[in-house]
């Protein structure tokens, strides 16, 4: 006799608490919300964009999700956008619109629902794509650890704590989970469209590099994730702890010899920081590295920002101005 079907994932949360999750309707959300629905979490929003990027297939894929959260006894929040002519007013990939349409919508319905808890499918794979596309970009530590199983970011004023509790689960066990349950789901054509880097890295890169060193690089992506997280939180802890006793009341930073005397990559680091929490915009490596030369070398005083800000040094601190 057989025996249960094996679950995809171990319950990541409490079961009980109420958690937003994005639905595409692709097989790896439509996966992740029969696996919680299996583990007993009875509070779910479903959550679906529709781009507007496929016509009518995008209102299909719209209907699939809203039957499919309805059957499984979910409440269903959806939205419309045109992303296309988004990204063409702000002159932005279609790609990024699409993420940062996504997480409007979602830091939305957190304030709606009071939940800032949201679920993600991002899988193995995905994970092995991004640390690779970051590698190629010249990414630092924190890059190379990918994504995170658990993350907090803000949207606006709106904190969003992001899970991704299929991070270690590879597309193989996916599709064996959904064949295994006779599970439908919605088939995006454009995710086989090398036009996008993306797909490129999926369908190209990563099956060239497994085929040329004889192994699935995925693996070894995932372990480098794993190692540069590791050491991505040790750098963060140093960091705050040598950024703390250096911040000014007025929001300057003082150049203390604590600072002065710094390994250069906890000076980038710092200044990284401290930049951020000014609001500085486009912190670049170039940029940090100028900011890093004013602490280090007399010559310059001040550099240009973003946004017609400057870095000024002067009288043993960094600040933070307009520029003229």
């Amino acid at each position: 006799m057989r025996g249960e079907p094996t679950p995809l994932l171990k319950a990541p949360s409490n079961p009980t608490k109420r958690h937003l999750i994005g639905v595409s309707g692709g097989r790896d959300s439509v996966a992740l919300l029969h696996a919680l629905h299996e583990l007993g979490y009875a509070r779910l929003v479903v959550c679906h964009v529709n781009h507007g990027l496929r016509g009518h297939a995008s209102g299909q894929d719209a209907r699939f999700v809203e039957r499919l959260a309805l059957r499984l006894g979910y409440e269903i929040e959806s939205t419309k956008a045109d992303v296309a002519a988004l990204a063409q007013d702000r002159r932005q990939s279609v790609e990024t619109v699409a993420r940062e349409v996504r997480l409007e919508f979602f830091a939305a319905m957190a304030r709606k629902h009071r939940c800032p808890r949201v679920f993600l499918a991002h899988h193995a794979e995905d994970q092995a794509e991004t640390v690779l596309m970051r590698v190629l970009r010249g990414t630092g530590a924190g890059g190379l650890a990918g994504m995170s199983a658990e993350s907090v970011m803000k949207v606006g004023k709106t904190r969003l704590q992001l899970l991704r509790p299929l991070l270690n689960v590879r597309r193989a066990a996916i599709d064996a989970y959904l064949a295994g349950r006779g599970l439908k789901h919605r088939e995006d054509a454009s995710n086989t469209d090398t036009g996008h880097a993306r797909n490129q890295v999926r369908h190209e890169l990563l099956p060239s590099l497994s085929a040329a060193l004889g192994r699935d690089v995925a693996p070894m992506l995932l372990r480098l994730a794993v190692i540069a997280g590791r050491e991505d939180d040790l750098l963060a802890e140093l960091t705050q702890e040598l950024l703390a006793p250096l911040m000014e009341p007025d929001g300057s930073l003082a150049l203390k010899p604590a600072l002065v005397t710094a390994h250069s990559a906890l000076q980038h680091r710092v200044l990284h920081q401290w930049l951020k929490q000014q609001g500085v915009a486009n912190l670049g490596s170039e940029v940090i590295e100028e900011a890093v030369r004013l602490i280090t070398q007399r010559e310059p005083a001040r550099i240009n920002l973003a946004a017609d800000l400057q870095l000024r040094r002067k009288a043993g601190r960094l600040r933070v101005a307009r520029q003229g």
